[in-house]
């Protein structure tokens, strides 16, 4: 078992992103200002938050629904690739390009390898043998 395909990832990730979602919603000046460095619209804004918590709960389905969890793992890989290609567009700080580059990676390998099966080897309940 690899450190991304641990469930207990999925769960720290998620818990990540939900304090991200709360980050952007309230939103931190620095979470503001980031968004204004990028030139996110203001009418877009509001999705942000929303995006973010509901991709906490994809990852944090991963116990009960690990197909779930890795279709939201491959979502944020979009998500984190296009964040980087906006970062790069606006020419914004490597400071801020990093954090996206780093997540793009994670969420790309965890998207390859996909959840670790629970322990035992058993599946979900209700998933596909």
């Amino acid at each position: 078992m690899n450190f991304l395909t641990a469930r207990p990832t999925y769960a720290l990730l998620a818990a990540f992103l939900a304090g991200d979602a709360v980050a952007s919603a309230i939103p931190v000046p620095y979470v503001a200002a980031n968004m204004d460095a990028m030139r996110v619209p203001p009418r877009i804004r509001p999705a942000v938050p929303v995006v973010k918590g509901v991709t906490a709960l994809g990852l944090a389905s991963v116990f009960r629904f690990p197909g779930v969890a890795r279709v939201t793992t491959a979502l944020l890989t979009l998500y984190f690739a296009g964040a980087v290609g906006i970062h790069l567009r606006v020419r914004n700080r490597v400071a801020n390009i990093v954090p996206a580059v780093l997540l793009l990676g994670v969420f790309g390998t965890m998207t390859a390898r996909g959840p670790h099966p629970a322990p035992g080897g058993v599946r979900a309940p209700g998933s596909a043998a």
